[in-house]
């Protein structure tokens, strides 16, 4: 999103975006057997969630759903980290966009998270085929609820969550605020989440957040195990369980809160600490918190 007027700009993130999917994919997609596979594949910068990801994630989550010989799905990462979550760069969607004149773009901004920034969580969330979380690494931020929405989560000790919500300015937009209660409790995942905690994978397997942890050599081949067996067992009835357990999570619903959560979560991006904790990324600084 540009300020008006400034389409040249735009048009350079464009080029930078394309040259991010020439160089690496960001997305790969492969099957074996009746497993598909979505890997995030953006290792230069620790498979962030760059510009391009969104799309060809959720596109990549659909043509698997509509394949009849995926049972299952297993999302990863390429190299040492599974996400470092939201990118953050000069070629990012709202560098350069700060308060004042901008305010009117809180409405554009909040379709913008229900329809781009929450899309991967939703295509995770509401996937009717069991979904397997490889943790090979790092996982952060918003990539964080990505991997709270799949059904299990495989991980090594050094497989850590970092809820980094409030130390990036930003609240817990995609779906922590409902998932994670539910996991591990009202009051742990409060303490986590106003702490900005990084969990180890060892700790993470403790609340129960890492389904199954094991030596990170021995992770792939795990996780292809226990997806091996899902994928034995009837689809069909496998995907009916899925359905009676998230309806009945959902006496609060996970994707009414993403709508709420859209309405809030413009309201930070045009705080100083927000922009402040940004910059602070890209000057390698502690960000300066002032309060509005």
């Amino acid at each position: 999103m540009e300020a008006a007027g400034d389409g040249a700009s735009a048009w350079k993130k464009i080029e930078a975006w394309k040259r991010m999917v020439d160089e690496s994919g960001v997305v790969k997609t492969s099957k074996r057997g009746r497993i598909g596979r979505v890997e995030l594949c953006y290792p230069k910068k620790g498979n962030a969630l760059v510009p391009p990801l969104y799309g060809l994630f959720t596109d990549a989550m659909r043509r698997l759903g509509e394949d009849d010989d995926v049972w299952v799905i297993v999302i990863t990462g390429t190299g040492k980290n599974f996400c470092t979550g939201g990118y953050v760069g000069h070629d990012a969607f709202y560098s350069g966009l700060d308060a004042g004149a901008q305010a009117s773009a809180a409405e554009p901004m909040r379709r913008t998270f229900t329809e781009l920034f929450q899309s991967i969580q939703r295509s995770v969330y509401e996937s009717e085929k069991p979904v397997i979380a490889l943790l090979n690494g790092l996982t952060a931020g918003e990539a964080v609820d990505l991997v709270l929405c799949a059904d299990i989560r495989t991980g090594h000790a050094e497989s850590d969550l970092w809820f980094s919500y409030g130390y990036t300015g930003n609240t817990a937009y995609a779906g922590a605020a409902w998932l994670l209660p539910r996991l591990v409790g009202l009051s742990e995942a409060t303490r986590i989440l106003l702490t900005a905690e990084r969990v180890s994978g060892t700790r993470a397997h403790q609340l129960g957040l890492i389904t199954s942890l094991t030596e990170r050599e021995a992770l792939e081949d795990q996780t292809m195990a226990l997806a091996e067996k899902i994928a034995c067992l009837p689809p069909v009835t496998l995907r009916l369980i899925k359905k009676e357990i998230h309806r009945g999570l959902e006496i609060g619903s996970f994707l009414s809160n993403l709508d709420i959560t859209s309405m809030i979560e413009p309201i930070v991006q045009f705080t100083q600490d927000h922009m402040d904790a940004e910059n602070a990324i890209l000057e390698k600084r502690k960000p300066v918190v002032k309060g509005y």
